[in-house]
């Protein structure tokens, strides 16, 4: 598996900064009372991302990006980081990973050795493409959390690998014997550094 190297102009067309977001608007009609449509819609509505479809609703309509068509499952869940703590480097193969900035400030860290860096910010949206070497760290003062969203086909989510430098990482830090023990426990290292 080769991994995918992308430059910071490419993943910036990747980042939904909410601050330059608008609501959605509302649905309207000539026979609807305005009452009507405030009890059965949120008060602010924000689309972030909606796939390409030949049917347009209002979310794909005013989404501010096309994506989230990478496959027919998903896995949703939140990372807590304190300040300076993220996961090791790491690429996924098959699925698409997206983060949303809840609290704190986290860097996305993506390239080869993670030479690249952007921050998100509460509110704060990012998909990464499949074959992406990346990691997430929180750079904020106080414990975070990060909305981690993967989509893929069902089956292709056991796609992660680490670069081999990682493992060389986790030998120096911890010794030949916890990287055995990873290795035999189904962690893969050694992806392919294009």
């Amino acid at each position: 598996m080769s991994t995918v190297d992308i430059g910071p102009e490419e993943m910036q067309t990747r980042v939904v900064r909410f601050k330059e977001l608008s609501p959605r608007p509302k649905p309207s009609g000539d026979d609807v009372p305005p009452e009507v449509t405030d009890f059965m819609t949120a008060d602010r509505n924000y689309s972030y991302m909606a796939p390409a479809m030949e049917s347009v609703s209002v979310i794909q309509k005013f989404a501010a990006m096309t994506g989230g068509d990478a496959g027919d499952a998903i896995s949703v869940s939140v990372a807590v980081c304190s300040p300076g703590r993220g996961p090791a480097l790491h690429a996924h193969f098959n699925t698409v990973e997206a983060f949303f900035c809840l609290s704190s400030s986290f860097a996305i860290e993506w390239g080869p050795k993670g030479e690249h860096s952007l921050v998100l910010e509460p509110w704060d949206f990012i998909h990464v493409p499949k074959g992406v070497v990346r990691t997430f760290r929180n750079v904020g003062d106080v414990e975070g959390a990060l909305l981690v969203i993967i989509q893929g086909n069902r089956g292709d989510f056991d796609d992660v690998a680490y670069p081999e430098y990682v493992a060389q990482q986790i030998t120096e830090k911890f010794g030949a014997e916890a990287l055995e023990k990873m290795t035999s426990g189904g962690r893969t290292f050694g992806a392919v550094i294009s």
